[in-house]
């Protein structure tokens, strides 16, 4: 009867050991996943404040005299970007804003379309996302962009 027993737990020996290896493999992936997903709706949530307060921005201070800003830079996945006073300003308080979040480095343009009934100002993040490990997920990196289109009244 023992070497019944004996033969049988020589062939579960190993059986935890396998075992534990999938589901550590699979619950490393799991997590890591959940965190890369949550940096990346992180960053396109900071992106969305900023043109929402950009937008508002641009609304406010429409007709008012336009202070100097620096010029802006053209984002990727965005319209082409107007250089106007207003546009400049817009894109520049897009900026302070992204900096006040510290967010990582997030490309800002805003274009102006005088052509519409009521014009309208487009203000446009956008970011190229790529995972902290690559190696475990093989999915980027891929292009995050956000943005808000707002009357000119």
């Amino acid at each position: 009867m023992s070497g019944h027993n004996r033969r049988r737990r020589a062939t579960e020996a190993g059986s935890a050991a396998v075992e534990a290896a999938l589901i550590t493999s699979a619950l490393l992936f799991a997590v890591v996943g959940g965190v890369e997903f949550a940096r990346a709706l992180w960053v396109y949530n900071t992106m969305l404040i900023s043109v929402e307060q950009a937008g508002r921005f641009a609304m406010v201070y429409n007709h008012r005299p336009a202070a100097a800003c620096m010029a802006q830079i053209q984002a990727s996945q965005c319209p082409p970007l107007s250089d106007t006073p207003l546009a400049n300003c817009s894109a520049g308080y897009a900026r302070q804003v992204l900096s006040a979040y510290q967010a990582p480095p997030i490309e800002v343009s805003v274009s102006v379309n005088v052509a519409a009934s009521p014009p309208t100002i487009t203000i446009c993040a956008s970011r190229s996302f790529d995972f902290i490990a690559p190696q475990l997920l093989r999915y980027g990196p891929f292009e995050l962009t956000s943005s808000v289109t707002v009357p000119m009244i």
